[in-house]
């Protein structure tokens, strides 16, 4: 991960804090606000919504509802 997009990704995680959560057109604001590509962004906010869940503890695995013994 380069330089630039850590930083792009850390930006978008704030945005999706302070906002508490994914907002649709967020990749296309940020791009707005601090220039750039919309697709970067876009890559961007994804990494970020990644670190989100995880850090809600709401990743793939704990959405999964647990197997049922048989």
């Amino acid at each position: 991960m380069s330089q630039e997009h850590a930083q792009a990704v850390e930006i978008a995680l704030g945005e999706l804090r302070r906002a508490g959560g994914y907002e649709r057109g967020l990749a296309a604001r940020l791009a707005r606000t601090h220039g750039g590509g919309t697709r970067m962004w876009a890559r961007a906010v994804t990494g970020a919504r990644a670190k989100y869940a995880t850090a809600l503890g709401a990743d793939d695995e704990a959405q999964r509802p647990a197997a049922q013994p048989e």
